[in-house]
């Protein structure tokens, strides 16, 4: 099976991902083959208000703000 990332960028991080703040996205590579691309947001970010709105709460980790 081809990586869709190569492992060298396990635990990059990217700066980007969202237009409201100064966010991050953070490459982690759960097993081989399987990857998880969190966005950190900044914890004044409309954006990362609304979405802890909506999920009452109940965040995963690969979300929580800085």
């Amino acid at each position: 099976m081809t990586d869709i990332f190569p492992a060298a960028l396990d635990g990059a991080v990217i700066p980007g991902g969202c237009n409201d703040c100064n966010a991050e996205q953070h490459l982690r590579q759960d097993q081989p083959g399987i990857w998880a691309v969190g966005i950190h947001h900044d914890d004044t970010c409309p954006t990362w208000q609304r979405i802890q709105a909506g999920r009452a709460g109940i965040v995963p980790d690969t979300f929580k703000g800085r």
